[in-house]
Parts: C-alpha cells; sequence; structure tokens
C-alpha cells in the first residue's frame, strides 16, 4: 500500500467526488479525517472507512470560515497525531435551482458569486493556509486541491463556478512555489464530468440554456454531453479522481509540484 499509515484531511469528503477520494485514500493505506459541511455525511464515510480497518475522523467543517479551516488542522493534530496529506474537495456548483432563469451573466447575483468564490476558491486558500505553517515545520506533506475542467476553460454558463476554479489553479501555482523550499508538494487535480449531486445541478442549469435538452432528464442530459464534450466517449468516476489523488500522495510524485493533472476523458488539452 503507497499511503500506510499516513494522514490524510479531505475536505468535502462526505459524498461524490470526496469520498471516492477518502475511500481510494484509505485502500492504500491511509486514516482519513472526513470534512464536511453536513456532519451525517462525513460520519456515514467515516464508517465506512473504519469498516475497512482504517482510522477515521468526522468533523463538520464550513470551508468559508477561517476559525472552522484552523479548527480542522488544530483537531487532526490532536486525534490524530500528525497530517501528511491535505485534500481540498468541498465545493458548490454555483447553480440556483429555484429559478428558471438560464445562468448567464445576467442573472447571476452577487449572491451567487460570493458564495461560489467563498466556497471554492476561498476556502482553498483557507485550508491551504491552515496546513501551510505545520507542513514548513516538518518539511514534507502534500495539498492536492479539486479544481475542474471548467477551471480550464469558459463554458457557456456558470462563469462563476469556472472563475473559483481557474483561480484554484493559478493559487495551487503560487502555493507550490512558495512551499517547494520546505519539501511540500503542491498539485491541482481537474475532474471531467462524473454524475454526482453537483452534476445533476448542472444538468438543471444546461436544460435551460439549451432548447434541445429542455424535457430530458437529468441523466440523459448527462449521458449527451459525455457524447459530445468527452473524446474519449464515457463519465469519469469518484474513484478516477481518487486514484489520481493517491498517486499525487505517494512518494511517486515526489518531484510533481505546481502541475494540473486533467483527469476529463481527454476533454482539455492544456
Amino acid at each position: 500500500m503507497r499511503l500506510r499509515n499516513k494522514v490524510a484531511i479531505v475536505t468535502g469528503g462526505g459524498g461524490g467526488i470526496g469520498e471516492g477520494i477518502c475511500l481510494c485514500l484509505a485502500r492504500e493505506g491511509a486514516h482519513v479525517v472526513v470534512s464536511d459541511f453536513n456532519q451525517d455525511l462525513a460520519d456515514k464515510v467515516a464508517n465506512k472507512l473504519k469498516e475497512k480497518g482504517r482510522k477515521a475522523l468526522s468533523l463538520k467543517t464550513d470551508v468559508r470560515m477561517d476559525n472552522e479551516c484552523q479548527a480542522l488542522i488544530d483537531t487532526t493534530l490532536k486525534e490524530m497525531g500528525k497530517i501528511d496529506i491535505l485534500v481540498c474537495c468541498a465545493g458548490v456548483s454555483g447553480i440556483r435551482l429555484d429559478s428558471d432563469m438560464p445562468d448567464v451573466i445576467e442573472n447571476l447575483s452577487e449572491a451567487d458569486w460570493d458564495l461560489t468564490i467563498d466556497v471554492n476558491l476561498k476556502g482553498v486558500f483557507l485550508c491551504n493556509r491552515a496546513v501551510a505553517p505545520y507542513f514548513k515545520k516538518q518539511r514534507s506533506g502534500k495539498i492536492i486541491n479539486i479544481s475542474s475542467m471548467g477551471g480550464r476553460k469558459g463554458t457557456e454558463i456558470l462563469a462563476h463556478y469556472c472563475a473559483s476554479k481557474g483561480g484554484v489553479i493559478v493559487f495551487t501555482q503560487s502555493v507550490a512555489l512558495q512551499l517547494a523550499p520546505f519539501n511540500v508538494n503542491v498539485n491541482t487535480i481537474c475532474p471531467g464530468m462524473i454524475y454526482t449531486p453537483l452534476w445533476k445541478h448542472a444538468a438543471h442549469a444546461l436544460s435551460y440554456s439549451n432548447p434541445q435538452l429542455k424535457g430530458m432528464s437529468e441523466k440523459e442530459i448527462f449521458d449527451a454531453q459525455i457524447q459530445k464534450i468527452i473524446p474519449l466517449k464515457r463519465p469519469q468516476t469518484a474513484e478516477d479522481i481518487g486514484n489520481a489523488v493517491v498517486f499525487l500522495a505517494s512518494a511517486e510524485a515526489e518531484n510533481i509540484t505546481g502541475q494540473t493533472l486533467n483527469v476529463d476523458g481527454g476533454a482539455v488539452f492544456s
């Protein structure tokens, strides 16, 4: 096992991609702190990890709040004794499910913008900032920030989401340069299309932006977009992202830092 007895924190670990990352880390021997805004979801994933024989801790964290991000680091050190890996996966889609208006710029409210930037970008900043002094002191550590293929290029909807995820990429590059002298690796993963609750929200938004999609179910819209966007013509999975996280968190990636790994079936070449 590549991560035997390592301690990892995963924000947004209570479901979707985050849960897949937690399970893959545990499979490779890591003990995992499952952080999520929803305590019940975090508890469920932590229990799954314990069933696999791993130490697991579930913590409720609002990544928009500095004190809660710091408490996540402090509690992990107190309960688990160390931190080796931080994975920032907490995120929101920025989509308003109570609105039938297309998510284009003129319909984007300041509140929509602020929430999306605060969770997707500020949350990454706060968690990276909280763990940096510890990683610098121990002169080792792995940080993996989860962006999106929407952070690689703009899309026809959700400009605020794309902006937040693009920010994660360049933020990661800067932190990688700052922490490189301390033997800390900092990288980004850009997932492609994965049928998670967040993507179901995206299907809702697409149905209002594309008349040809109206009347289709969320899964039918997802499948249609796979055929349109993904060269390999198949969806990605949470396990695909988890496997990439395991690699970047392992000794095999000790000379990889400041990089962005697309796991998107060939959708983006940059």
